[in-house]
């Protein structure tokens, strides 16, 4: 008699925890079962919203290009320089970007803070057959941009003149095109896979 008490007891208590479960799973909210799930949102850059800086910096023949003359643009500006490794590996996929988007309104300027002068960079973009605009930057540009501590360093920049975010060293060519898409209007692309036979 004890024993069938036991087990009926047991029962019930393993009846109310299951209905407790599917009861609690009911009213968690998708912000509490993304964080159960350990699913975190992505953050939103600290700069993001703040005006990004005036600059008037010169280009390889000496012109000036004011961030005055880009209004209504989308901006990506890129500080680089001839000797950084990871900076050559993001050349293409920023002419890439050029070819693609300048017509929807993107302007891409590298600045570069090369120390040996235009000319040792007006040769080293023509061998890249770089298609963007080149300008020679300097301390006082990278210190307006909230100091540039390593290469490459790249803002982006919405229409408004605000800053959306900024990317220190090198990082993956969707990710910065993907932003840029969204500054532009434009649906995300999508992630491209990898085919089989490269995982083998």
């Amino acid at each position: 008699m004890e024993r069938k008490v036991l087990l009926v007891g047991l029962l019930l208590t393993v009846v109310a925890v299951a209905l407790f479960i599917v009861e609690r799973n009911r009213t968690t909210t998708p912000d509490a079962a993304k964080s159960a799930l350990g699913v975190k949102e992505p953050s939103v850059p600290a700069i993001r919203g703040k005006p990004a800086p005036d600059f008037e910096l010169p280009d390889l023949e000496g012109a000036k290009l004011r961030s005055s003359d880009l209004k209504d643009k989308v901006l990506l500006v890129n500080f680089w320089a001839t000797w950084c490794a990871p900076c050559e590996i993001e050349i293409p996929w920023f002419i890439d970007f050029d070819n693609n988007y300048r017509s929807q309104g993107l302007e891409i300027i590298g600045v570069s803070l090369d120390e040996e002068g235009p000319e040792k960079v007006k040769k080293y973009i023509t061998e890249k057959k770089v298609t963007y605009k080149i300008v020679m930057g300097d301390e006082k540009t990278a210190e307006a941009f909230g100091g540039v501590i390593g290469l490459p360093t790249t803002f982006l920049v919405d229409r408004s003149g605000k800053l959306y975010s900024m990317h220190r060293g090198l990082v993956g060519k969707a990710i910065v095109e993907n932003e840029l898409r969204e500054l532009l209007g434009l649906p995300k692309k999508a992630e491209e896979t990898t085919p089989a036979s490269w995982t083998r």
